[in-house]
């Protein structure tokens, strides 16, 4: 790994502690101090409103950074731009004391968060050859469970809603991002050694849109979709469905988020690069990706049955130990079907709709479970259906043809 890609890690993990505290921790706890009667109501409609934005904002800026790197011949000036943003939006997350200005302030977090990350995303394809893609995808997905050790620490340190985590997380990222900034390299992309794809007009090439990109896109999406569908809820989670577990003792809540991502990250610190590179190793992307999904439906079903605090420990170590693995090949995989081809930032943007698109999905049926009052609760219901929904993708994975 040379100095640009270990630059483009450290950044790469900045990304994700500028989402997964926020998500999981900040913004919960924020709405259940405004909200202390209804906060999954509250929660859901933000999730669903910011799942929005970021679908609209992720693939637009995707399209835009591909204008961008043939105007200037980098994405660093587009970087630059997202994270100071990111800045701004962070300061106006620390002061939201409203559900109105809550609205606003996730509405400018995910405009500014996806104008940074969509180009960021890109870099793999970019820079990365082939052959080193697992390896590269592995190393960058390492940053789930990392962030995941931000939201530890925040529990720990702060057992209540306050600003000032807000304002630290912020200053972290920016510490985080800027080496790369800074350090730009400026070497022809690896992608340039390939043959080049050319394609015409602005749009993707519309016949990657149907078979094996369809099947994987359709795939990722409802792997995904156990994602959404436990980490913004996983504080109420905690609060409302482990603490009447057996075995759960007296901490506070976000004590308890703070243990449970600490040993979550603990087991998954090495699951997303080992996959990646046993998946370059054997030069097969679909037996590790079935696997993988299987894993994070297993210990979805746990935590939905949450018959115990060890054993939900135990399920959501694997589930991100899972999830970890299942980005980190995949996005190898996608990012091979894309090097070389001139619109790959807006191909990469439109595949990443399957990171936003369950983040409006998760939120609707929470909206819909709680409305229907079902029986089982509404946070183990959604889970059993994610679990449900990670199983049918690996029937997808299965029908891929033009990747082993």
């Amino acid at each position: 790994m040379n100095a640009f890609e270990r630059r483009f890690v450290l950044a790469n993990f900045g990304a994700f502690l500028a989402f997964l505290p926020l998500l999981v921790l900040l913004l919960p706890r924020r709405v259940e101090a405004i909200s202390p009667d209804a906060p999954l109501i509250l929660l859901s409609q933000l999730l669903l409103v910011g799942g929005i934005a970021a679908s609209i904002a992720h693939y637009l800026a995707g399209a835009w950074s591909d204008r961008w790197v043939a105007r200037h011949g980098e994405r660093r000036g587009l970087i630059a731009i997202g994270l100071t943003a990111l800045m701004g939006s962070y300061a106006l997350l620390a002061v939201a004391a409203t559900p109105a200005l809550l609205f606003a302030a996730i509405i400018t977090f995910q405009l500014a968060f996806n104008l940074m990350f969509s180009p960021m995303g890109v870099l793999l394809a970019d820079y990365v050859p082939d052959a080193r893609k697992g390896l590269m995808a592995g190393a960058l997905n390492m940053a789930l469970p990392l962030a995941g050790f931000g939201v530890t620490a925040l529990g720990w340190i702060s057992s209540e809603d306050a600003d000032w985590p807000f304002l630290l997380t912020a200053f972290t990222i920016l510490l985080l991002v800027m080496p790369l900034l800074i350090g730009w390299r400026r070497h022809a992309p690896a992608f340039q050694e390939a043959s080049q794809r050319n394609e015409d007009g602005g749009l993707p090439d519309l016949s990657l849109l149907t078979g094996d990109y369809a099947r994987a896109w359709v795939a990722r999406l409802l792997v995904q979709l156990g994602g959404a569908s436990l980490l913004p809820y996983l504080f109420l989670y905690v609060d409302s469905v482990a603490r009447a577990a057996p075995g759960y003792g007296g901490s506070t809540s976000s004590a308890a988020v703070g243990t449970l991502t600490l040993v979550a990250n603990i087991v998954a610190i090495g699951a997303g690069l080992a996959a990646g590179r046993w998946s370059d190793r054997i030069g097969r992307r679909k037996l590790p990706l079935v696997l993988a999904a299987l894993l994070a439906a297993g210990a979805l079903a746990l935590l939905a049955a949450a018959p115990d605090w060890r054993l939900i420990i135990l399920g959501y170590a694997l589930f991100t130990a899972g999830l970890t693995a299942f980005l980190s090949v995949d996005s190898a995989m996608v990012a091979q079907i894309v090097s070389g081809r001139e619109k790959r930032g807006a191909l990469l943007g439109l595949m990443n709709l399957t990171n936003t698109l369950p983040a409006i999905i998760a939120p609707a049926m929470a909206l819909v479970i709680a409305e229907a009052a079902l029986g089982g609760g509404v946070l183990r219901t959604l889970l059993g259906i994610a679990a449900l929904a990670a199983v049918a993708s690996t029937f997808l994975i299965a029908r891929i043809e033009s990747v082993r």
